[in-house]
């Protein structure tokens, strides 16, 4: 199998879509989390189905080739993003702080196998990153430093991708506040169409001086608090001019259109109820 992703916009050939089948017992293995399943409010697997089937369909319309983990029963696998992730045509095997979710990487053992194993980077033990924290813009690899990803990891990536500039970014993390607790990168930041990103500023411990040089004001889509808590910046770009977001973010869709961008809605607001969103749900393997 052939792999290549350089950034998160150019046109999607191939992906790893999550699949919400035989979860298990309710995690609480984030603030959100935690708050839902004291509130008695955790999603359930058919909701959670439901959405993930309607974001397949869009996929599909859109000529993506889509994989999906093998079921293992009673282990969450909605959030492929986090298990492992491309870079160039490489494919980093994710080295997660969870024990639990290392158990996910057994489900696509299948597709693992299609790929050249010289082109697989097993991440060390000392070494904790998440694909969700690893944000891909062209000459630039952007890695948040969370409770998920150790400082660590920026000099290790940039070992195994000297042509790359890897820059790391300290997140502000709160167990206790989801208000201010930014699981990945991805919950705060993402790059979209050619030269534009959405940002929650305050999702950074200091001020992201190079991402701000990179994407100036007026190319920037600037989110509040409420905002980011229902994940504004975790959307999914099929390709530059063409991105899925969750049927409720009416402003941002609204900013979208008003820049030229086709935009497709899904339902996915029980989904958010763990943390993670449309881009969570997504490994991609290949864009042109």
């Amino acid at each position: 199998m052939d792999i290549l992703v350089n950034n998160e916009t150019a046109e999607l050939e191939s992906v790893v879509l999550g699949i919400g089948k035989n979860m298990g017992v309710p995690m609480g293995i984030n603030p959100l989390m935690r708050e839902h399943i004291k509130n008695n409010t955790y999603p359930t697997e058919e909701d959670i189905c439901s959405e993930i089937k309607t974001f397949e369909e869009i996929l599909l319309k859109n000529g993506v080739q889509i994989f999906r983990p093998s079921n293992i029963p009673n282990v969450d696998q909605i959030f492929t993003r986090d298990i492992g992730f491309v870079i160039e045509d490489n494919f980093f095997i994710s080295n997660m702080k969870h024990s639990v979710r290392g158990k996910e990487i057994a489900g696509i053992t299948h597709i693992l196998d299609k790929i050249d194993a010289s082109k697989q980077v097993v991440i060390p033990d000392d070494v904790t990153v998440e694909g969700g924290d690893v944000i891909l813009w062209n000459d630039y690899v952007f890695v948040g430093i969370s409770d998920r990803t150790s400082a660590n990891s920026v000099p290790f990536l940039q070992s195994v991708l000297p042509n790359k500039k890897v820059l790391g970014f300290p997140l502000v993390t709160d167990q206790n506040d989801s208000d201010n607790h930014i699981l990945h990168l991805d919950c705060t930041f993402q790059p979209i169409g050619k030269d534009e990103a959405i940002i929650y500023y305050d999702g950074f411990a200091s001020p992201p001086t190079e991402l701000l040089e990179l994407f100036p004001k007026d190319k920037r889509i600037e989110v509040t608090l409420d905002e980011k808590n229902r994940m504004f910046p975790n959307v999914f770009s099929i390709s530059p001019t063409k991105i899925v977001i969750e049927r409720g973010f009416k402003r941002l869709k609204d900013s979208l259109v008003k820049r030229g961008y086709e935009v497709f809605e899904v339902s996915y607001s029980e989904t958010s109820k763990l943390s993670g969103l449309l881009r969570c749900s997504t490994l991609p393997l290949k864009r042109k």
